[in-house]
């Protein structure tokens, strides 16, 4: 899911700024919107692979954990662990789970799975399901907070 070029790689950045605004603006309404499944596995992706490993979206050294992260639908999968003030996340094969034991694991429909990690919806209304030990996904959420001004 790496973008080809610098002009594929801003217009998906530009597509997902927009989607979370749309995101935003809809529950000022009260609403949520839905997402096609792949698009919003390119925007989990984005999150993950772009936003999760840049140093300013970290959590402290002394925080550490893993956490496993499937789409339901699409069956697209990812491993997330902090280590010594670093994250390391990578992408597994769809349809497999992790190679490495993880402390917990988030998944569910692509679309509102994408609105949970951009901390755009609780679990319950994106119909996300967690399991193990939440903490490192608390800690992960509260750290990889996207804002654009």
């Amino acid at each position: 899911m790496d973008a080809p070029s610098p002009l594929a790689f801003w217009a998906r950045r530009q597509a997902h700024e927009t989607a979370i605004h749309r995101a935003d603006a809809e529950s000022a309404l009260g609403g949520r919107p839905g997402y096609p499944p792949d698009f919003a596995t390119d925007g989990i992706d984005e999150l993950i692979m772009g936003f999760g490993q840049r140093r300013k979206y970290r959590p402290s050294a002394e925080h550490q954990g893993s956490l496993d992260v499937r789409t339901t639908d699409t069956g697209h999968a990812w491993h997330v662990a902090a280590e010594d003030g670093r994250i390391q996340a990578r992408r597994e094969p769809p349809g497999s789970g992790s190679g490495s034991p993880a402390q917990a694991s988030v998944a569910g429909p692509a679309s509102g799975l994408y609105l949970f990690l951009w901390n755009r919806s609780d679990a319950g209304q994106a119909g996300v399901t967690i399991a193990g030990d939440p903490g490192f996904l608390t800690l992960w959420q509260s750290s990889v907070r996207v804002r654009w001004g």
